[in-house]
Formats: structure tokens, sequence, C-alpha cells
């Protein structure tokens, strides 16, 4: 009892461990992060990034691309309400000991990383440091341009709140200028007290970096240091305003651009849409009409034609493929006609049970001229497993290449030689397919080589390649609509149908019963592929067939057995079983297995937690 306690204790814990395992993940809240720039040039930053965990965490961290400018000063606090816990520089360990940091840099970036634990629960963690270096000054002007929020997040953000303060108060609004990019849900603008600028910018995706510049006068940097900021001797503020007009009429016009591709994107869904329904139906109009034939008989009491079988289903279905009823009617079609006999044997199983097993017994009968191809390829097929072997084995051995054979060569007869049936549409639809995939990878290529398909136009682009493969699948479904008898084909197809309904109507069997023994056996196998052998048997049973004539299939006969009747019995049971066990083998062989603007400011990066 105790140790089925443990087990099931250890498989609890397990369980609960794996859902948290899986169950990990985080996510930001909000990021506020504020910028102050000295009157020596220097920019302190202050990033406050409030964390969401679901699960355990003990370790996040956040990146910042090498530049012309340095990083120094580097702290990291906790925020718990009004009270902050101030982390301790401590290079990392494989420990991870809470409430310490590292920063670290390599030729790329810097990376500062923070220590701590956390368990389905929200924390905010402050983040500062200096920069050195990254404040251009011009002769006329200041310019703060910077990433604010870094392109290499993997996770979006909500909400981002951004203040750079000015290391004087702006005395008119016309001496300070500021710009947010790309094209954001935010706003930006001066504060109130004019001290500085605020922006906002929300629901940002991942891998989407955001950016503010600042351009302000030269004088407010009274105590100007030339060692921490980046000097260029000449007038910026004329630059930098043309140079963000001008991105606002490349802006401009993209949108244009884009308005207009999506319009015409539009269109060409409409065009394609109808074309895609315009070809195949066309195809169909052109092949997929059936021909007008004369043919009024409810019943045919014969078989229309001497022919295969597997010809039948064929004709009848307009396929391409065959059924297993086809192989098990060929395989009566060659015992009827002498070729083999069908045994059946009872075989004693596990623990005594006994089940019915069929053997196949190749005769030595010389292969006439009217044999059928496929009937002999399936005569080859068992001539290989022996002289005589059970049905069962043939579940052991891989028929795939023979049924594509034996399909293969009666479509040659059906469609080709014969021409019962034309398929000439189903190439102009393979033909209009094609069409569809050179277009498709045409607008992959286009799609790969501009930007503004890849970013703007993603949506359409799916759109677009949706709707291709819409059509392709319209023309598929038009493959077996556009399959056409010919005339001769059409009149023999529906003289087969009239054939199954006689066989099917025992009250008309037996009005008109065959005049042979022969004729009930050619029933029996064209029953088979027409999926009506139950109803012959019962026929054949009523109308008291002398079945113990019937060479070439030998049932298993009770001692018991007495009487005709008794006898049918069995015999109608081992038939079906027969028929039920061989389309079982040959199924279970032949199956197939599934193999706006902006982008020059300094910072970015990104961050993740783990």
């Amino acid at each position: 009892m105790k140790k089925t306690f443990k087990l099931f204790f250890m498989l609890f814990i397990l369980t609960l461990f794996i859902t948290q395992a899986y169950a990990k993940e985080y996510r930001i809240k909000e990021a506020k992060i504020f910028y102050t720039i000295y009157p020596t040039g220097e920019i302190e930053v202050i990033n406050n990034l409030t964390y969401v965990f679901s699960g355990s965490f003990s370790k996040a961290w956040i990146t910042i691309p090498k530049g012309k400018y340095k990083i120094k000063d580097i702290s990291v606090e906790e925020v718990l309400g009004e009270r902050r816990i101030s982390y301790i520089y401590n290079p990392e360990t494989s420990d991870r000991i809470p409430n310490t940091f590292d920063a670290v840099q390599d030729s790329k970036q810097y990376k500062i990383s923070w220590f701590y634990r956390a368990n389905n629960e929200e924390k905010t963690f402050s983040i500062r440091y200096k920069l050195v270096e990254a404040l251009k000054v011009y002769d006329d002007v200041g310019e703060f341009y910077w990433k604010v929020w870094g392109g290499e997040w993997d996770i979006g953000l909500p909400a981002l709140w951004v203040e750079v303060n000015l290391p004087s108060e702006i005395k008119s609004i016309d001496e300070v200028n500021y710009w947010l990019h790309p094209k954001v849900e935010g706003q930006i603008g001066i504060r109130k007290d004019y001290k500085g600028i605020v922006a906002y910018a929300g629901k940002i995706p991942p891998r989407q970096w955001v950016e503010v510049r600042v351009v302000f006068p030269r004088s407010y940097l009274k105590d100007l240091d030339p060692f921490k900021v980046q000097l260029i001797s000449q007038k910026g503020r004329d630059l930098i305003i043309s140079e963000e007009e001008n991105w606002k009429r490349q802006e401009e016009q993209k949108l244009k651009v884009v308005n207009t591709l999506q319009k015409v994107f539009i269109f060409a869904y409409i065009i394609l849409l109808l074309l895609g329904f315009y070809f195949p139906f066309k195809v169909y109009r052109r092949y997929g009409i059936e021909p007008k034939v004369e043919y009024y008989r409810d019943y045919e009491q014969e078989p229309p034609a001497d022919i295969p079988p597997a010809w039948v289903e064929m004709l009848i279905n307009q396929s391409s493929y065959l059924s297993s009823n086809s192989i098990v009617a060929s395989t009566l079609e060659l015992a009827r006609r002498g070729y083999i006999k069908i045994q059946e044997e009872i075989k004693e199983g596990f623990l005594g049970s006994k089940h019915k097993e069929y053997k196949i017994i190749i005769t030595n009968k010389e292969i006439e001229k009217d044999l059928s191809e496929e009937l002999k390829l399936l005569l080859y097929e068992f001539k290989k497993m022996g002289n005589e072997f059970y049905i069962s084995e043939l579940r052991k051995k891989n028929l795939i290449d023979f049924k594509k054979d034996f399909d293969n060569t009666v479509k040659n007869h059906v469609y080709k030689e014969k021409k019962w049936i034309n398929e000439e549409g189903k190439w102009d639809l393979f033909k209009i397919m094609l069409v569809w995939v050179f277009v498709g990878l045409f607008y992959l290529f286009i799609f790969m080589l501009f930007e503004i398909l890849r970013k703007e136009l993603f949506l359409f682009s799916i759109g677009l390649w949706g709707t291709l493969i819409l059509n392709i699948i319209i023309s598929v479904i038009f493959i077996y609509p556009v399959r056409r008898y010919s005339e001769e084909g059409k009149l023999l197809a529906l003289r087969w149908k009239a054939l199954k309904r006689f066989l099917k109507d025992f009250s008309l069997i037996s009005q008109h019963p065959p005049s042979s023994l022969v004729l009930w056996e050619k029933y029996l196998v064209y029953g088979t592929v027409l999926g009506v052998a139950k109803e012959v048997l019962k026929a054949m049973q009523m109308l008291n067939v002398p079945i113990e004539n019937i060479s070439w299939y030998n049932p298993v006969y009770s001692s018991s057995i007495g009487n005709l009747s008794d006898s049918f019995e069995s015999f109608t049971s081992s038939f079906e079983a027969f028929s039920s066990a061989f389309s079982s083998s040959i199924a279970s062989s032949t199956g197939t297995s599934s193999s706006g603007g902006g982008g020059g400011g300094g910072g970015g990066g990104g961050g993740g937690a783990d």
C-alpha cells in the first residue's frame, strides 16, 4: 500500500513539474525609460521594466549594440513599491545568485544581466547606466537620436513610455524639434513643464524597434565637455529637418504606393478567383459533357460483354484506380477459367481455437491467348508465391508495385485501347495548375525582392498565395468531372449498370434464371466487382443451383451436412469469408505511408528572461 502511495505521489509531482515546465513564459507589462541629458553632454538612462512571470525564473537581461558611444556606471535595482533593493555586481555563475547583476561586452554588444527568484508573480526592475559620446553636437544644435526600444526582443510590448529630459528648460517651442520613428501607434510632444520631451508607443510587435529623435539649441549645453559627446563641425538643424522631411515625403509616397497596391491586390484576388473558376469550367464544357446515348432498358439479364471484371469497375466508376473488389473478382475469374483453385481449410489456432484459412492452388493449365494482361499479371504474381499458398501470406508481401502495374494495365485497355473514356481534359487541368504554381513562385521572387511587400503587404501576399492554392483546389475538384465517356463507353457502362440492377432484384432473377452453371459462375465474378455478390449467392440458394459442380472453389463441408440447403449455406459463408479475407490482405499490402523613415539612431538591442 505504501509503495502504491509513493508511486502515485511521484507521478503527481512529475505531472506538476511537466505542467509547470510547459506553462513557463514571461511578458513585459510596460516599459518606462527616462533619458536625462546633462549640460556636459553625458546621458543618464533609467530603464524601468515590469515583468509578468508565469512559472519559475531567475535571470533577465538586456542587450545594447556597440557604437561610437560607451556605457558606464551600470546598476540594477528591484522596485518594491516605495522600497528599492539594490543589486550587487557579481560575475554570472551557474548558481545565479539572487540580488546580483553582471555586465559584459564583446565586439558586438553590451549585455546587462541580473538574477533573482520569481515564480508566477510580477516584478519591476530598474536598470541604470550612463551614455558617453552618444549625443551628437553640431555648431548650432545638439541631437539626441536613440532607439528607445530595440528590434531584437522576441516578445511584444503593450506600452512604452519615454521621457527625454533636456539640459535646460525649453524657452520657445520653435527652438526644439522632435520625432518618433517609425510610424507606430503613439505620440510625441513637449512636457507640460517645458523641461523635456515625452513619447508614448503602444502595441509594439516582436522584433519592432522604436526610436526618438530630439534636436535642441547647443546653448542648452552650458558645461559642454567635448570628450563626452560627438562633435560635428557643421550646422545641423537644417540638415536634420531636411532629412526628416525627406523621410516624411518618402513615407507619404510609400503610403500611397501601399494603398494603391492594396487595391491592386484586391483586384488581383477577384480576377484570379474568377479565372480559377473560368478555366476549369471551360475545360469541363469542352471535355466533361457526356454524349447522349439512346438506351432505355432497366435490366440486362446477361453480361453485356465478355470482358475482365477489373475493366468493368474502371468503366462504371470512370476511375484511374481499382478497389480490392477488382483483385478479388479477378482471382475468381482465374479460378473460373481453370488457372487456379481455391480451397477452404480449418486451422487450429491459439488455445485450440479454430479459424478458416484459404489456399490458392496453381494448376498447370496453359495460358490462353485471350487471357487479358492484368489477369496474366495477377497469375504471375501468384506463381511467385509457389505452386500453392495461403492468402494470409499476401499480408507479408509488398504488392504496391504490382497494384500500380495492375491498375495501369487496366487503364491502358479502358482509356487508350478501347477508348471508352476520354481524359484529355485532365491534362489541360494539370497545365492550368502548373500555371498557378508558376504565378506563385514568380510572386515569391518579387516578394523576396521588395521590402514593401514583406513588411507592409505581408497579409495581402498571404491572401494572394491563398487564392492561388484555392484555384489549384478548384482544378483538382474538376479532374473527375472532365472525364467523359465515348458513345460506345457510355452505352456499355449503362448496360453494366443495368446488369447490376438485375442481379440485385431477386424477383427478376428468379423469373429469368440463367440456363447454365457457367453463367451463374460469371454472375458470381461480376457480382463481386459490382458489389452485389451476396444477392447473387442468395438467388443461387433459392433456385437450388448445383454448387457441388463448381470445381474451382472447395469449401469445407462438415459431416453433419445432409441437404443442399446446408451445403449452400456453408458455400455462401465460405465464399463471403474468402472475399473479405482476400480484400483485407490486398488492402493491407497496397497501402502507402506518409513520408516610415528612421532607423539611424543608436542603441536598440533586445533582451529576455529564463
